[in-house]
C-alpha cells in the first residue's frame, strides 16, 4: 500500500514537471517569459480576495500559441461553485465586434456597402428627425442633413443613443419608451428580465420614429447602432441574425458555446451576475438597505433564473451574446490571423484591416473634446489605438479592442501577434482590471 502511494505520488510529480516543461517550451517558442506569465493570475487574484469580483478567467495567445489560460474564483460566490475553463459569460458589448465581422462578411459579398443609407434596408429611417432643443412646448426637432449610413451605425456616429447613456432629452425619451433591445428588469422589478420587442427589426422600426441625438457623422455617441445593424444583416442576408452568425461564424470557427441563449444541457456552466455595490447604493438609493456598508459586490442575477436560459426572439447585435473564454479566444485568433484559422477563412486580410482602421474624422473627434480620443480612434465596432504614447497604454499602434458591461475585455495587437481575453461578471466595475492585465501581459514579452 505504502509503495503504491509512493508510486502514484512519483508519477504525479513527473506529470506536473512534464506539464511545466511543456508550458515553458510553448512560452519560449512564442517569445514569452513563462516566469512572468505565471505572475498574471496571482497578481489579479487580489480583486477576488478583496471580494471586488467573483472570479476571473484570463487567456493570452501569441504567435499562434496559447501561452496563458488561468481560471480562479467563483461562478457562484454564495454557493461556492468555482469557475471552470468552460464557464459561460454574458459578454454584453463584446457582442459588437462579432456583429462587425458579420457586417464585413456581407460587405465582401457586395450585399451591403458602408455608405449605403440605412433606409435602404429599413425604410422607416427616411422619416427620422434630429433633436434640436427644448422649449415650453417640449422637444424641437429638425430634418436629417443627410441619411444615416451603415458606416454611422458601425462607428457610433449615427446620432442614435442608449437608454443607459447620461441623462439628456433623447436618452430620457429612450427610457420612457423602453428602447431596450437587451434584457432589463420589468416595471415590477423582476430581475428575470424581458425584451421590449418581438424581433430586432420591429425594434429598429420603432427606433426610427424617435429623434436622433445629433446629425449623423457629427459626433461619437455610444448607441444601439449595432442592434440596428442586426436588422440590416437580416434583411441583406435573408436569414435571422442568430442563424447567420451560427452558419457563417460560430460553426466554421467551432465556437460551440456562443449563442443568444443557454440550452438546458449547458445550464450548470452559467455564472451569476454581480454588481458594484457602492455604485448601486449611490444610483439606486432604494436598494441601499439591501446592501451591507462594507459590501463591494452584490448579487444581481442568479444564474439559475437568468433570462439567458430562455430562447429569445430578439437577437441584439449590441449586447446579446453568451460565450466562453475559449470561444472568444478563437474569434480573436481569427482576427489576429487576418480572418483565418487553420483552413477556415471568415474574412480577407483587407477586410480585417478595414474593420480595425480608425474611421473617425478629426472633426468628429474634436466634437467630443480633446481627452477622449487622445492617441485613439474607432473602427468598425472596435476601439483602435493609434498612438500608445499619447493614449498612455501598453501595446502597439494598430491595437484594437472592446469590452463588455460586466467587465469582460479583449484586445488584439497585430504587431506583437498577440491576442488576450479576460472574463468576469461584474456590472459597474471601476477596477483597473484591463490596465493591470495589459501591463502583466506586455511585461511577459521576452523577444
Amino acid at each position: 500500500m505504502f509503495k503504491n502511494n509512493l508510486f502514484t505520488i512519483f508519477h504525479l510529480l513527473v506529470l506536473l514537471f512534464s506539464l511545466n516543461l511543456s508550458a515553458s517550451y510553448e512560452a519560449k517558442q512564442a517569445g514569452m517569459s513563462q516566469e512572468r506569465l505565471d505572475k498574471i493570475a496571482p497578481t489579479l487574484s487580489k480583486y477576488i480576495a478583496q471580494k471586488e469580483i467573483p472570479g476571473l478567467i484570463t487567456a493570452v495567445l501569441r504567435k499562434g500559441r496559447i501561452v496563458h489560460f488561468e481560471t480562479q474564483g467563483y461562478a457562484d460566490v454564495e454557493n461556492k461553485i468555482p469557475l471552470q475553463e468552460d464557464s459561460l459569460f454574458r459578454i454584453y458589448s463584446m457582442t459588437k465586434p462579432v456583429t462587425g465581422v458579420a457586417l464585413m462578411i456581407l460587405l465582401e459579398e457586395g450585399k451591403i456597402r458602408l455608405d449605403d443609407p440605412v433606409q435602404k434596408f429599413i425604410p422607416e429611417f427616411k422619416k427620422t428627425k434630429v433633436f434640436k432643443g427644448m422649449d415650453d412646448s417640449g422637444m424641437l426637432t429638425e430634418s436629417l442633413a443627410r441619411p444615416i449610413t451603415i458606416r454611422d451605425l458601425a462607428t457610433h456616429t449615427s446620432g442614435l443613443s442608449y437608454a443607459i447613456n447620461r441623462p439628456n432629452p433623447v436618452s430620457n425619451l429612450y427610457r420612457e419608451k423602453r428602447i431596450f433591445p437587451y434584457y432589463y428588469p420589468s416595471q415590477e422589478g423582476d430581475l428575470e428580465g424581458a425584451k421590449s420587442y418581438q424581433d430586432i427589426c420591429s425594434f429598429a422600426e420603432s427606433v426610427a420614429s424617435l429623434p436622433l441625438r445629433h446629425q449623423p457623422g457629427l459626433q461619437w455617441t455610444y448607441s444601439i447602432g449595432m442592434d440596428i445593424l442586426g436588422c440590416v444583416i437580416e434583411r441583406a442576408s435573408g436569414k435571422t441574425f442568430d442563424v447567420f452568425l451560427k452558419e457563417r461564424l460560430f460553426e466554421p470557427l467551432k465556437m460551440k458555446d456562443t449563442a443568444f441563449y443557454i440550452p438546458e444541457d449547458k445550464k450548470s456552466r452559467h455564472t451569476n451576475l454581480y454588481i458594484n455595490a457602492p455604485l448601486v447604493k449611490m444610483m439606486v438609493p432604494e436598494m441601499a438597505s439591501m446592501i451591507k456598508d462594507d459590501q463591494l459586490m452584490a448579487l444581481l442575477v442568479d444564474r439559475r433564473v437568468c433570462p439567458y436560459l430562455k430562447k429569445p426572439t430578439v437577437f441584439d447585435g449590441g449586447s446579446g451574446l453568451i460565450s466562453s473564454t475559449a470561444d472568444y479566444l478563437k474569434f480573436a485568433q481569427m482576427l489576429l490571423n487576418n480572418g483565418k484559422v487553420g483552413q477556415v477563412r471568415i474574412l480577407s486580410r483587407k477586410s480585417v484591416e478595414l474593420l480595425s482602421s480608425d474611421l473617425l474624422s478629426q472633426d468628429t473627434k474634436n466634437s467630443n473634446g480633446s481627452g477622449r480620443w487622445k492617441g485613439r480612434g474607432f473602427g468598425i465596432t472596435v476601439g483602435v489605438t493609434n498612438d500608445p504614447g499619447l493614449s498612455g497604454e501598453y501595446g502597439s499602434s494598430g491595437k484594437y479592442y472592446w469590452g463588455g458591461a460586466a467587465a469582460t475585455v479583449f484586445w488584439i495587437d497585430p504587431k506583437e501577434e498577440l491576442a488576450a481575453v479576460a472574463m468576469t461578471q461584474l456590472l459597474g466595475s471601476r477596477l483597473p482590471l484591463r490596465e493591470d492585465f495589459e501591463a502583466l501581459v506586455y511585461a511577459a514579452i521576452d523577444d
